[in-house]
This record gives structure tokens, sequence and C-alpha cells, in this order.
């Protein structure tokens, strides 16, 4: 099963890319105010998550895309009694995801650019808790595709401002340990996220 999930996963990463972005890269090299070389930073913030990408344009009117996302949060919990302060339990959870895409960029409107995106994405995760009775641990990788589409309005010619909605097909596993019963379990899985919503600020140097 995990050889034919991989297989389909590889088989879009080829086709869509090389599908998409098989015309001529000066086809509408005038349509946008971006030119080839140019460099770009993309702050975005969803409901759920924020990231930190850039862009490296190779035309006008293409560029590739990396994006990362990092996310994490440890906290500790103690009681307080008549003989003093003691250690209850822990929970701490880490998270990293890349995404590389190919983006195509259309003008068209004065001041205003479109654009789509495909690629891929890969992260890794880490969860941890203890208290008096136990500990867990857990630890996963993800693999999958993304898509997205949105639009930037040039507030000036070094500041985009915009939205951009997203989809993503995934392949996760993952190991988790429990203590003092030395448990181990493995599991995977298949999924992805319907449309989500963000908004997107870009400098643009």
């Amino acid at each position: 099963m995990r050889g034919i999930v991989a297989g389909i996963l590889l088989a879009l990463f080829v086709a869509f890319p090389l599908s998409l972005f098989a015309q001529d890269s000066t086809t509408g090299s005038g349509d946008t105010p971006f030119r080839g070389g140019q460099w770009a930073a993309q702050f975005q913030a969803g409901s759920s998550f924020g990231s930190l990408g850039f862009v490296k344009f190779s035309s006008p009117t293409r560029a590739l895309v990396l994006d990362v996302r990092l996310s994490g949060a440890h906290s500790e919990r103690s009681v307080t009694d008549s003989a003093g302060s003691r250690f209850t339990g822990l929970t701490s959870t880490a998270f990293i995801q890349l995404r590389f895409g190919w983006r195509r960029y259309r003008g068209g409107e004065p001041k205003v650019a479109t654009h789509y995106t495909l690629g891929v994405l890969a992260g890794l995760d880490h969860g941890a808790s203890r208290d008096l009775v136990g500990a867990f641990e857990g630890n996963g990788w993800t693999a999958g595709l993304f898509g997205d589409i949105g639009a930037t309005y040039l507030v000036t010619p070094r500041l985009g401002l915009g939205a951009l909605a997203a989809v993503s097909l995934t392949y996760s596993a993952s190991t988790e340990e429990q203590k003092p019963s030395n448990l181990k379990s493995h599991r995977w899985q298949i999924g992805g996220t319907a449309i989500s919503a963000s908004l997107v600020a870009t400098l643009f140097f």
C-alpha cells in the first residue's frame, strides 16, 4: 500500500508541474511588473498557521516558492500543598513543514497580479508528555502535494497584500511509545485539507 501511494504522489508531482509550466517562459511577460532574477519574501497568516516563504522569479510570470511552517509548545504542571511544590507533568509538541512549488503569475489589471502554485510538501512532527503515571512519545513524518490560487495587490512596487486559498493531499506515518508499559504502535494515513484561506503580505526586492 505504501508503495502504491508513493507512486501516485510521484506521478502527480512529475506530471502537474511539467504540463502547466511547459509553455514558453516569454509568453505574457509584459503582463506583470516582476522581472527575472527578482526575489520576494512572503508572510502568510491563517486561522491555524503562519509561515514564512521565499519567492524566486525566473521570469516575469514564473517563480519558485519555498515556504516554511513552524509551530511548537511546551508546558509543565505542578501543584502546591503544605509540603511545597512538586512536579506533576509536562507536554511538548513541535512541528515543521516545508513546501516547494512552481508558481505562475498573470497580470491584466493595474497593480493586481493573480497566481497559482503547484508543488510538494514534507514535514516532521514530535510530541511528548509525562506525568506521575507514565510517559508518552510520538514522532512522525508527512509527504504530499499542494496547490493554491491567489491574488496580490501592489500597494507599492515593493509591498503587496493579498489572499490565498490552498488545498493539499498528504500521506503520513508515525511511531508512538508508552512507558512504563513499553508499548509501541505504528500508524499511517492518507488525508488532505479542503480549501483553507489565508492573508499574505509580500515584500519584493
